[in-house]
């Protein structure tokens, strides 16, 4: 019951979604209708050419006429058949740009949960084929449905009028598809739920092979060696030989049956002629218009079969925009924000694991608060949080005493700039790697550079800040990724900044600019700064240790090394001592 109310669900969401072209869809089906129909005209036309050709006195000029109407309403309809198909895929094409769209916006308004609980293969599937299928359903079958239903019903209306006997005759092999064709879509629902899964199973380890390809050089995995690409492209193989043998013997009797109606016609049909029950030309037509007729009710049965895999498509978009959105306040940060942040009594897990265990402390006004801890100690989690990537479970964040879940997601990111350890770039120029959409003049952009410390570099390429990165341009350091993220952070001047282990990829040479373009970024803001090299915080006015979830000790570097705490002794794990003051945050 559960599976027909969402199979349900997943049709009514491919009826709205196509909706929004309504017009554009409706002309497409009469157009397509009304083509159809048409097709059925020469066949009507060689009846009465039969007709008069078993007259007396023949009327040749009738039958000119008859012909050249004939190619008058083979024109139309070929004019009407690509009229349709014109309106049905500008309508597709518009409707499938809209959906990714909304799509990937809708994911831009989703906790970081839905991306921990889903696979980048699962995302892309559902983003890129199921949403491309729906191509296939808006503008191809769509008006193809609706010929596929009207026109037949019309056929049979005709074929009645002639003669009633014979085209009951032609109900037979429909009634006999028809249900072999329910038997089959009810017997294949699990295997297309089997399917949409390898794919999306597919698809991952495709991307991991892709992401990890300098780690599977160094250890020669190929596309043979490496295990799970092998084991899963073999499964999805094994799955369609495995389903192609269960599902041949039944289609090709459904296609039999579908084609049939000369088998059925022509013996009855001629015994009925010999009977003298029914004329020849309407025993002609009868012959010509059974493939015609039942190649309609044939589209109309093939259907089905695809909208199962269809519908389960759909469902996987459908599954992302009904993901619930983090609710947006209304509130607005003053235009002159002081950057206050407290954090009240914060506990946060992970679905079932608690990782953040009612944790309060107070960053001041345009001061630097560090956090540091082992790893998995909530560090990331606690400067995330304040960015709304995931929202507390108790508890509160404020910024000048406001609820950053009352702040408009607007607000809280125009006031807040986030310098992450994983930077990504974008496949563009670097000018537009740091610029990222805002409306920045090239001086504005260069002095950011500057004091980012990778103007220099940028000016020593040959293309400078045309310079293209990603697959057909540079490949650039860790470093240097780095300081092209911090010049976007200085850009975008936010009196709030957030600092995740930035230096973690860093070389010697490129973390000591890095600090001094961090110390550029720092200047009167309110600093939350993430680290694992304890001596780059050194100097930050308030330092939280944290272990497992919770505050153990707090302080200034040298309160907490004159305590025999967890930060002297990480401290002491490293031989700070060779690393100088002036190379010190």
């Amino acid at each position: 019951m559960q599976d027909k109310e969402k199979r349900k669900s997943n049709f009514k969401f491919l009826l709205e979604i196509s909706g929004k072209e309504k017009i554009k869809l409706y002309t497409s089906a009469i157009f397509s209708v009304l083509s159809t129909v048409l097709s059925m005209v020469p066949y009507i036309i060689v009846y009465y050419i039969v007709l008069e050709l078993f007259k007396p006195s023949i009327d040749f000029e009738r039958i000119k006429n008859l012909a050249f109407i004939t190619c008058i309403f083979v024109i139309i309809r070929v004019i009407l058949f690509l009229s349709s198909g014109v309106f049905s895929h500008i309508a597709a094409f518009t409707i499938l740009y809209e959906l990714r769209m909304k799509a990937v916006k809708h994911m831009a308004k989703l906790n970081m949960g839905f991306f921990t609980t889903n696979t980048t293969g699962n995302i892309k599937k559902a983003i890129n084929e199921d949403i491309e299928k729906l191509e296939n359903f808006i503008a191809h079958q769509i008006p193809d449905l609706s010929a596929a239903a009207v026109a037949p019903i019309i056929f049979l209306i005709f074929l009645f009028t002639l003669n009633w006997k014979l085209a009951f005759i032609l109900l037979i092999p429909i009634v006999l598809g028809f249900l072999l064709q329910t038997f089959w879509i009810l017997s294949a629902k699990q295997n297309m739920i089997d399917y949409h899964n390898l794919l999306s199973k597919l698809n991952s380890t495709i991307i991991q092979y892709i992401n990890g390809m300098n780690i599977m050089k160094a250890f020669n995995l190929t596309s043979e060696t490496f295990e799970k690409y092998k084991n899963t492209n073999k499964e999805y193989a094994d799955y369609w030989c495995e389903l192609s043998k269960k599902q041949a013997p039944s289609y090709a009797i459904f296609s039999v049956l579908i084609d049939s109606g000369l088998l059925f016609i022509i013996p009855i049909g001629g015994l009925m002629y010999l009977n003298g029950s029914v004329n020849v030309s309407v025993y002609i037509l009868f012959i010509l218009m059974s493939k015609n007729f039942l190649s309609s009710f044939k589209n109309l049965l093939e259907f089905g079969m695809t909208f199962t895999m269809l519908l389960e498509g759909a469902g996987k978009v459908r599954d992302i925009l009904d993901r619930e959105e983090q609710s947006s306040g209304d509130k607005l940060l003053d235009k002159d924000i002081k950057g206050e942040i407290e954090y009240k009594n914060i506990k946060f897990k992970y679905d079932k694991e608690e990782v953040i265990k009612d944790i309060s402390f107070k960053i001041k006004p345009k001061t630097t608060v560090a956090l540091v801890g082992p790893s998995g100690s909530g560090k990331t989690t606690l400067g995330q949080l304040l960015g709304r990537f995931w929202d507390v479970d108790d508890g509160s964040i404020t910024i000048d005493g406001v609820d950053i879940r009352d702040i408009s997601f607007e607000s809280l990111m125009n006031n807040t700039s986030f310098v992450f350890q994983d930077v990504f770039m974008l496949q563009d120029s670097i000018f537009e790697n740091i610029r990222m959409g805002s409306d920045s003049s090239k001086e504005d952009i260069e002095n950011a550079a500057k004091k980012a410390q990778i103007h220099d570099f940028i000016m020593s390429l040959p293309e400078k800040y045309d310079t293209l990165l990603g697959e057909n341009g540079i490949k650039l350091s860790g470093g240097e990724k780095q300081r092209i993220s911090i010049a976007r952070a200085i850009l975008k001047n936010t009196p709030i900044v957030v600092l995740d282990e930035v230096t973690s990829y860093s070389d010697i040479e490129n973390e000591s600019k890095i600090q001094i373009a961090l110390r550029e970024l720092l200047k009167n803001k309110t600093g939350i700064i993430i680290a694992h090299r304890l001596y780059t915080i050194k100097n930050s006015d308030n330092i939280i240790v944290l272990n497992e979830g919770k505050i153990q000790e707090m302080g200034t570097h040298d309160q907490l090394m004159n305590k025999e705490g967890l930060y002297k002794h990480l401290w002491n794990m490293y031989d700070y001592d060779l690393v100088k003051d002036e190379e010190e945050v």
